[in-house]
């Protein structure tokens, strides 16, 4: 399986989490921090797929855009259809944080990988 498709897989995995962690995390902690504990959670995901999928690549921010945007569809869809659907403060708490979460950890993760990999590539001295 190339790369741009296991991103889309994953993100795909990622609604899951947002919507069963996310409703798990909100009955036990209520609303506020329970939104903010899936928000990390959903920070931490993208972070780790992001950071396996661009592993490697000392160019990672640049180059694997495509992968980026791949895993980061999944998230931005759900917006766009919080915003057609929900009510204004929905979107505000919900969509925004999604959004923050995906898109941070997807950039987090990237600039992660292409750190390690140019120390790598450093210490070889290639």
């Amino acid at each position: 399986m190339n790369k741009l498709a296991g991103a889309l897989l994953l993100g795909v995995l990622s609604f899951l989490l947002m919507m069963f962690v996310g409703e798990a995390m909100v009955s036990q902690f209520g609303e506020s921090q329970g939104l903010r504990v899936t928000f990390a959670a959903l920070a931490v995901y993208f972070f780790v797929c992001q950071f396996l999928l661009s592993r490697g690549r000392p160019d990672a921010l640049r180059s694997d855009w495509r992968i980026m945007l791949a895993l980061g569809a999944v998230p931005l869809a759900v917006v766009v259809l919080m915003a057609l659907a929900e009510r204004r403060d929905v979107i505000l708490t919900q969509g925004i944080g999604v959004l923050l979460a995906s898109c941070g950890g997807i950039l987090a993760g990237a600039f992660a990988a292409s750190r390690v990999a140019r120390r790598a590539k450093a210490r070889s001295g290639a």
